[in-house]
């Protein structure tokens, strides 16, 4: 029997060989040697598919079984849905005014950089929110960014409620002269009424706190805490003819030379002429010789320099550079 059973899978081998050299596997030659299984599973298949699913068993629902629940799908991030029919309730927060809007006005109105301009409005919207009534602060509050306010003191009441106290409390948070102080806190205040110009008479101001909140003169002049123009006084000059190492002067004007080649001086003078478009005043210039240009500023109205002379003489640095003017 043995021998028998050798035989014959030496002769499938045999066959498979052959197949294989026809390109064939042996299964489908039906040689290999588990051919006869194949078949049998082959058939088992066919019958399968034919009679159906095998019967329900002791762990196979039936077809009645009831069917697990499925979760239900998450509701989707966006679009959001609308609030339900009869909320009215007001969204403060879509009312408030836009930061960066606010901040980038006020820095274009006193020639400052982005966060100088943020630090005079944190400092004027938290004085005011001490200087109106609880009703007036409530209302500013909701309707200022939350960058203006966070951190801040907002509710110790204001000791002087008028012009000059308003302007002293904004200058001592900005380490800057009154005069600069009330020109900032101007500039916040028009940007604020550009952006809701209401909003400033809903807080019921103070009678005195009025005139901060109407546009500046034209001519770009600063004024003192009670409304007059202010002179720097010697401290405050030496102090800023360090930032202006290229001007010299006193407490009645400052002045600067410039030396160039023609067609340099004549883009700076362009760039200038531009800058007095923009601020509404600039520097007186001379001309001695084609190759130079004398520049000087000081307030007329105060027969002195002002914190605002010193603001321009910085523009008219800064517009020298971008003309790309090398010294001579």
């Amino acid at each position: 029997m043995a021998k028998e059973m050798e035989g014959d899978n030496r002769k499938r081998r045999a066959l498979a060989r052959a197949a294989r050299e026809e390109g064939h596997r042996a299964s489908e030659a039906a040689v290999s040697l588990g051919s006869s299984k194949q078949r049998r599973h082959a058939e088992h298949a066919e019958r399968a598919e034919q009679n159906g699913p095998p019967p329900e068993g002791a762990h196979k629902p039936g077809p009645h079984a009831p069917r697990p629940q499925e979760a239900p799908a998450p509701e989707p991030a966006w679009p959001r849905r609308p609030p339900p029919t009869g909320d009215n309730t007001p969204d403060t927060g879509a009312l408030r005014l836009r930061y960066r809007e606010l901040v980038t006005s006020a820095a274009d109105q006193i020639g400052a950089d982005f966060d100088t301009a943020r630090d005079a409005a944190r400092a004027t919207v938290a004085v005011l929110a001490r200087t109106v009534d609880e009703a007036g602060r409530r209302r500013l509050l909701d309707v200022v960014p939350a960058e203006l306010t966070q951190e801040q003191d907002l509710s110790t009441p204001l000791g002087q409620a008028d012009v000059i106290g308003f302007v002293r409390e904004v200058s001592e948070q900005l380490h800057c002269p009154p005069e600069q102080g009330r020109r900032r806190a101007e500039a916040v205040f028009l940007a604020i009424t550009e952006q809701s110009p209401g909003v400033l008479g809903e807080l019921h101001l103070p009678d005195e706190l009025e005139e901060l909140t109407r546009p500046p003169q034209p001519g770009g002049g600063l004024v003192g805490p009670d409304g007059h123009t202010a002179a720097i006084d010697d401290e405050e000059l030496r102090a800023a003819l360090r930032r202006l190492p290229d001007w010299t002067g006193d407490s009645r004007a400052i002045t600067r030379t410039l030396v160039l080649p023609p067609d340099q001086l004549e883009r700076v003078l362009l760039r200038l002429d531009r800058l007095k478009q923009e601020l509404g005043r600039g520097p007186r210039i001379s001309r001695p010789d084609e190759r130079t240009a004398q520049f000087a500023v000081r307030t007329t109205n105060a027969g002195a320099v002002t914190a605002i002379d010193i603001d321009l003489a910085l523009r008219v640095d800064e517009a020298i550079t971008q003309a790309n003017a090398g010294l001579a």
